[in-house]
């Protein structure tokens, strides 16, 4: 199998997820994270990095390694699901907000847990990721501090690349309690940099993510604005749902023209969606190693229309489980009807495929000679003896085809 011996080796052979850890760890001067022509954001080497430095973030990346749970936060009273891993509760729930609620993606708990964190001061800021205000298609991250920025901010679903950790150190030389929310992949790098970084556990209090369906090509997003003959620079809002749940995809020129598309219509069959080729590998995209992840309650995994907004939450460490009750005692969010894994199953059936899926993507590459992603505690080996023989050669079939094109 390959070896990954420079930054290079991961972004050629498609386990980048664009996320930025390796610039925050460079600095800006050694690394630019940058799209490609394919719609991809990658991480390019402007001035040569020490081996030291590469080592750091090879032990880092979520293009290399990725983890489950760590021990250490595991509760006594946790359960386990094979495909879901640990847990502590799972409910429906939403934010008591109402514009909150009807402007989030789904039903605004990570927007309410974010406000309520803020507001009783428990952390000072919240990274996250928004629609750049400049160039409203693209994704940037950003320190929130007040209940205004959040809601003000359009912090809602991201279909698109986003280097959400490449200010993850300056977070942390504000040696300022915050809260990260991300994508499980970001939670992830984060996890592994605690190990190397005290800071890490000491000021990022919480980690909040999403079940998160994968990042499509930027081109994506490209296309759907040029349906409409309308180019990126005249855009002044750009937003992929919310408004609604799901709500509809919709863009603002700056000279006052609007358009929309209903979600079901862009997303269509998940052969279109063109998400990364690391999100096909993706061990992890149902947040493992977060305290809080939050998902859609769609039965049969789409919307049959619009309804007033609800997230499920998967609460999987003590810290994250506390955070739910605080915030529901102090009136921020709303903890409905408990949910069970059947119920999780039938809202994301995509994921549960996936989950059975990615070791034979594995060995598929591994068989190609590529290099892949070191995992632990994710069950995915256990997971693929539990599948069919056809179903895994099929699988392993897929990963090897897409490499051998070039589809990566």
């Amino acid at each position: 199998m390959t070896a990954v011996n420079n930054l290079s080796d991961i972004v050629n052979n498609g386990l980048c997820i664009g996320c930025g850890v390796c610039q925050s760890i460079a600095g800006e001067d050694k690394i630019e994270v940058m799209m490609s022509p394919k719609g991809r954001l990658e991480p390019k080497e402007i001035n040569k990095i020490s081996p030291d430095i590469f080592k750091k973030i090879k032990s880092i990346c979520p293009g290399t390694i990725v983890e489950g749970l760590p021990k250490e936060v595991v509760h006594e009273d946790s359960k386990h699901d094979q495909i879901w891993g640990y847990y502590l509760s799972l409910n429906y729930t939403w934010s008591t907000n109402d514009k909150i609620r009807f402007q989030s993606s789904t039903g605004g708990l990570l927007n309410g847990l974010s406000i309520y964190l803020l507001e009783t001061k428990k952390i000072k800021f919240i990274l996250h990721t928004v629609a750049d205000p400049k160039k409203p298609m693209r994704s940037i991250p950003k320190f929130s501090y007040s209940k205004e920025e959040i809601v003000n901010c359009e912090s809602g679903s991201r279909y698109g690349p986003a280097s959400s950790l490449d200010a993850f150190h300056k977070a942390l030389d504000l040696n300022e309690p915050f809260a990260f929310v991300g994508k499980p992949c970001d939670i992830s790098a984060i996890r592994q940099l605690s190990k190397i970084d005290s800071r890490v556990n000491n000021l990022c209090k919480y980690l909040l993510t999403l079940v998160c369906g994968g990042i499509p090509e930027f081109t994506k997003s490209q296309d759907f604005i040029e349906s409409f003959k309308v180019k990126e620079n005249e855009l002044s809002t750009f937003r992929y749902r919310g408004y609604g749940n799901p709500g509809k995809m919709y863009i603002k020129t700056k000279d006052g023209r609007e358009y929309e598309q209903a979600y079901n219509d862009f997303w269509g069959e998940e052969s279109t969606w063109r998400v990364l080729f690391r999100c096909k590998i993706c061990p992890d995209a149902i947040g493992e190693s977060a305290d809080i992840a939050a998902l859609d309650t769609w039965k049969g995994g789409s919307p049959k229309g619009e309804d007033e907004g609800f997230n499920a939450v998967i609460t999987r460490t003590k810290k994250g489980l506390d955070l739910i009750n605080e915030a529901t005692k102090a009136g921020y969010i709303h903890v409905g009807d408990k949910l069970n894994i059947d119920d999780i199953n039938d809202f994301q059936p995509h994921q549960v495929n996936k989950k059975k899926a990615v070791y034979a993507r594995h060995q598929g590459m591994i068989k190609n000679g590529s290099p892949t992603i070191d995992t632990n505690g994710l069950r995915i080996k256990e997971l693929s003896k539990l599948n069919s023989k056809d179903f895994n050669e099929k699988e392993e079939y897929g990963a090897k085809s897409r490499i051998k094109k070039n589809n990566i």
